[in-house]
């Protein structure tokens, strides 16, 4: 039988890049759907076709969903503490995949994959976390046969630390001792990919180590060379300053509260990952 031909949305992230290559190294057709054409540029010799849109706004599908029998979506709001962009999680991630929802509809695809997010004892209460279990159900309430891969944490989320140990000074909120086991990229991808036919429709993917907030931030130290010296931040700063920012800026409201969140809790799931955080901190040390 053939393949199932495949819109890859968010394929130019750190996990639909690499969705993207394993797709490819199986044989699949693989439609990508990305908003920057500049970003897009970078996947076009791997992608079998390229669309650009904005999956927010309904009316920038198009035909991107013709002829498709799958959906994977690693598309997301981003997660970088950043100032640019204003909306929320859930006014990003919620409402692009009702778009990709009814389009998949229309179109008679017949699966979806989800790279949602672990949702933890401790900070699932999050709305970062809520717009992904949102998401979710909101697949699950169609009809589709689906799959949700929730990774606990990935390295490149990290990168951060990085920045911090070379400028000599760290943070970690809370005393430290919350413990995570992040996961590799690539790791996550392998999942994805595993179940892009069938599968369960859960899939935790953790990484293979656990480790303290600390030891994270004391790993990044240790890469780059540096004595660590480490600031405790009382959770209640990142809440306050989330209650602050709630309605001048929703993004970084959001992102405040799950930093306080899931940074003094633990985020542990199966350790499906086998690539340990330290090669990932050194490539990026290496930059």
């Amino acid at each position: 039988m053939s393949q199932p031909r495949v819109l890859l949305a968010g394929a130019t992230g750190a996990v639909g890049s690499e969705v993207l290559r394993l797709l490819r190294e199986r044989g699949h057709f693989v439609r990508t759907f990305s908003r920057s054409a500049k970003n897009a540029e970078k996947i076009r010799p791997l992608a079998s076709e390229v669309v650009l849109g904005d999956a927010t706004r309904a009316d920038s599908l198009g035909e991107a969903l013709a002829g498709i029998d799958v959906v994977v979506s690693c598309l997301g709001a981003n997660v970088a503490l950043g100032m640019h962009e204003r909306r929320s999680f859930r006014d990003v991630d919620v409402t692009a995949h009702e778009n990709l929802l009814e389009a998949s509809l229309r179109a008679s695809a017949k699966r979806f994959v989800y790279l949602s997010a672990h949702p933890g004892p401790g900070y699932d209460h999050t709305r970062y976390i809520r717009a992904h279990v949102e998401t979710e159900d909101l697949l699950r309430a169609s009809g589709l046969s689906c799959s949700f891969v929730r990774p606990t944490g990935i390295y490149s989320a990290l990168g951060d630390l990085i920045d911090m140990a070379r400028m000599g000074f760290g943070s970690v909120a809370g005393d430290g001792t919350a413990k995570a086991n992040p996961v590799h990229p690539i790791c996550v991808a392998e999942a994805m990919v595993s179940v892009v036919e069938e599968g369960p429709e859960f899939v935790a993917v953790g990484g293979p180590e656990v480790l303290t907030r600390e030891e994270i931030m004391r790993l990044a130290f240790d890469v780059v060379g540096k004595k660590p010296r480490i600031m405790h931040v009382p959770p209640g700063v990142f809440r306050f300053w989330s209650a602050t920012l709630r309605l001048p800026h929703p993004r970084l409201s959001d992102m405040l509260e799950f930093v306080a969140a899931v940074t003094t809790t633990d985020s542990v799931a199966e350790a499906r990952g086998t690539r340990p955080l330290r090669p990932w901190f050194e490539a990026l040390a290496r930059q």
